[in-house]
């Protein structure tokens, strides 16, 4: 039962990295700065990938369909807006290492995307 924190997940597998939900939502030169760490399944029955950030140790989960999740105080799974999820993934990123203008174009582009696709969602 998905309770009122979100949602528990079981870990499924390990070895089998899944990239393409990553690619959609950050595109090719983000998505390798990113280790596929484990295949999770939430309570609905949903897939969660688990990617970590190589410089900033964030980590960002997407379903299947890029759907963002963010692991809460509670223990548990809770949606979030895919721009949060990338702010919190990416943002850190020049502080800790330093990025180039090309990264920083593109970690600027897959915010502005997920932003833009945040607020017609809220529209209809």
């Amino acid at each position: 039962m998905i309770g009122r924190c979100g949602q528990s997940a079981l870990q499924v597998q390990l070895d089998e990295p899944v990239w393409r939900p990553l690619v959609k939502v950050v595109g090719e030169r983000l998505a390798g700065a990113f280790m596929w760490m484990h295949e999770d399944e939430l309570e609905d029955g949903s897939s969660l990938h688990a990617y970590k950030h190589i410089h900033t140790r964030r980590y960002l989960y997407l379903t299947e369909h890029g759907r963002a999740y963010q692991w809460a105080p509670c223990g548990r799974f809770v949606p979030t807006r895919l721009d949060y999820a990338l702010q919190s993934a990416l943002c850190t990123w020049w502080l800790l290492r330093g990025w180039d203008k090309e990264d920083a174009a593109e970690v600027r582009r897959a915010i502005a995307e997920a932003n833009k696709a945040s607020a017609s969602s809220h529209e209809r």
